[in-house]
């Protein structure tokens, strides 16, 4: 029996056959250090690196400064790293209403060690944030940062971040594209975004364990950790990337994540025939669907939820019987479950280019069985 897997906003999977073709080939074959030697190996290794950032720089992230992606672990070391190197303290931030942990448990540090004050914007229905309600908040109290999640993790529903950053103007902001990356457009320099942070291993169809932030004026942000690289002395360089890389990076995964980027699928499914999908889970009566209500904002993500049986229990047998590999529960993003009323969590069902339509039928098909 076909296994059907949509978790995709876990990891993504598959992944291009190229992907292990050419991690295999770097450890077995070129095994080079970035940036370090001027051996065949060490330049091969950093030409790789550099190609791979200009890529994601002018394809992904939407920047003609390459150098201003910083390469990571992925979007959660990324939030910290930003949130520590903009030094807050004694101030007001606010965030969105669907933010993932990786954002929330930072910011909660910062306002128990820093006294950072933070305040969640209003949203609208399907959760897109009100840029009226917004406008206001910066109107009346001074805002030292604002953080907005451009796709949630639970419902799908895409921030209209150009009209956000315009609303917001010279206040910092930072767009955790942790979803989007990938899969929808992004122009940081056109919407003058401040910071972004991704992930290798969802959207980008790269490995774990990559990923990194983009940075617009670097001069506003002081590196987060220190260690080896570029430059001699007790302090670190003060270039860009370098300054903000110290240690030895993810070679291995980032030469994976360059593979991604270049033989990518088109996608087989849109976002209409996920709408329509939608429509007709919604019309079989038995689950309350979680996602943007329009689709124009509507990405590649959406969730389910009933009080008829445990979600735990619904997703073990989806996945034991009919062989759908889903994600229940919480989702690592409390606060957007609390926006949206799931007090019982809820299924995620989220999808990659590899998704067919008919993969969508047989979901459909298979929530409209009887389950319990």
């Amino acid at each position: 029996m076909k296994n059907y897997y949509f978790d995709n906003s876990t990891t993504s999977f598959p992944k291009p056959k190229e992907v292990a073709e050419e991690m295999y080939n770097f450890i077995m074959n070129v095994g080079g250090t970035y940036g370090r030697v001027n051996t065949k190996r060490g330049k091969e290794t950093t030409q790789k690196i550099e190609e791979c950032r200009e890529i994601l720089a002018k394809k992904f992230i939407g920047t003609k400064n390459d150098a201003n992606i910083i390469f990571t672990s992925g979007a959660t070391r990324s939030v910290n790293d930003i949130l520590i190197g903009l030094n807050l303290h004694d101030c007001k931030i606010l965030i969105s209403a669907l933010e993932h942990n990786a954002v929330l448990r930072p910011v909660y540090k910062l306002n128990k060690n820093n006294n950072v004050e933070y305040k969640i914007i209003p949203s609208i229905e399907g959760g897109i944030t009100d840029t009226d309600a917004l406008k206001s908040i910066i109107k009346k109290e001074k805002i030292s940062l604002v953080i907005v999640n451009m796709e949630s993790n639970i419902s799908g529903v895409i921030q209209p971040i150009a009209k956000i950053k315009e609303t917001i103007g010279d206040i910092p902001m930072l767009a955790d594209a942790t979803q989007a990356v990938g899969v929808h457009e992004i122009k940081a320099d056109e919407w003058n975004v401040d910071f972004i942070a991704f992930t290798g291993h969802k959207g980008l169809l790269g490995p774990t364990g990559t990923g990194g932030f983009y940075v617009k004026n670097p001069e506003n942000l002081n590196p987060a950790y220190f260690g080896g690289g570029f430059g001699d002395g007790y302090e670190p360089p003060y270039s860009v990337p370098e300054i903000y890389e110290a240690g030895t990076p993810n070679t291995v995964g980032i030469i994976g994540l360059l593979a991604a980027l270049k033989h990518r699928p088109d996608w087989n499914i849109t976002t209409e025939d996920l709408i329509d999908t939608i429509n007709k889970i919604e019309n079989l009566n038995k689950y309350k669907t979680v996602w943007s209500k329009n689709k124009n904002t509507q990405g590649f993500v959406f969730s389910i939820t009933t009080n008829s049986i445990s979600m735990s229990d619904l997703a073990h047998k989806l996945y034991e019987d009919y062989n759908i590999e889903c994600r229940y529960g919480f989702h690592c993003a409390f606060l957007a479950h609390n926006f949206y009323k799931n007090d019982n969590g809820a299924i995620r069902f989220s999808f990659s280019p590899y998704t067919t339509k008919e993969d969508l039928k047989y979901l459909i098909n298979t929530l409209g069985n009887e389950l319990w």
